[in-house]
């Protein structure tokens, strides 16, 4: 007997795929538990995860399942979306599908991809840290005052590495390459590989250009003020949560966790088909 955990975001609006669902898996000798995704906490363990579940389904987009995939970190138990969003590069399964799908998962015929995540946090002006976050896509800096433009200085392993004035900057997964990183034009990299993306965003510069780090990298970067008398402020997110401030005389740490995320994974397209045909469909 297969046991299955859903994660959608709103259990009313889903009720009638959850409904189909629970009656597909059934009639497969499984069963199916339904969960709300919390919309305000991406924290591990926030999701209880019974024991003996075997697969967690994820109804919804990608932000579904970043939420889903931060909630239940450290179960241990793998993911797989069923794309109800707009391009859904992190969910497996069509709609359309589904019931196939289940026959698959069932029979134990998928493999599992491991993705890494990174982590980090910001250092006061007193070196003392607040609490570790993780991103399953990105870390984001970003100015809090629109129009503002940011001067970031960037240290690998504690050397310099180039003072940016930017927008912002990015620091991607593999498996975030193709969210805020290809917006500002990273590269796309195989989300199986294992390498930090630093990215930054609008550089005020000719030859500025996204840098691919070793992923045992640690990162730091500082944020300075532009001109004498300035007061910068940037906000530091982890996949568009945990915000928090970053001003002059604070550090924020990224670096890659010691967390994987498992995910199912049913396609028999690799990773640049699947790439093509949901650039196909944008």
């Amino acid at each position: 007997m297969k046991n299955f955990l859903l994660v959608t975001r709103n259990m009313e609006v889903s009720r009638d795929w959850i409904d189909r669902l629970k009656a597909v898996i059934a009639s497969r000798g499984g069963s199916l538990i339904c969960l709300e995704n919390p919309q305000d906490s991406t924290n591990p363990g926030s999701i209880p995860v019974p024991e003996n579940t075997d697969g967690i389904l994820t109804l919804g987009g990608d932000g579904t399942m970043i939420r889903a995939a931060q909630n239940t970190l450290g179960s241990g138990v793998p993911l797989i979306g069923i794309n109800g969003g707009h391009l859904g590069y992190l969910c497996d399964l069509d709609p359309d599908g589904v019931d196939e799908a289940i026959d698959l998962l069932m029979e134990d015929r998928y493999e599992i991809e491991s993705r890494m995540l990174l982590a980090g946090m910001v250092y006061d002006a007193q070196k003392k840290p607040d609490q570790e976050s993780v991103a399953l896509n990105d870390v984001v800096i970003v100015s809090r005052r629109p129009m503002e433009i940011l001067c970031l200085t960037v240290y690998v392993n504690g050397q310099p590495l180039y003072t940016y004035h930017c927008d912002g900057m990015i620091f991607a997964t593999p498996t975030g390459s193709t969210a805020y990183n290809l917006s500002a034009k990273g590269p796309i990299v195989d989300p199986k590989t294992r390498l930090i993306l630093l990215t930054p965003i609008n550089p005020h510069t000719l030859n500025s250009r996204s840098i691919v780090l070793d992923p045992n990298d640690i990162i730091s970067v500082k944020l300075t003020a532009r001109r004498e008398g300035d007061e910068p402020v940037a906000e530091v997110s982890f996949d568009g949560n945990h915000r928090r401030q970053l001003v002059p005389g604070e550090e924020l740490v990224v670096y890659r966790s010691r967390e994987e995320i498992k995910m199912m994974k049913l396609s028999k397209m690799n990773f640049l088909e699947r790439i093509r045909n949901k650039m196909q469909s944008n």
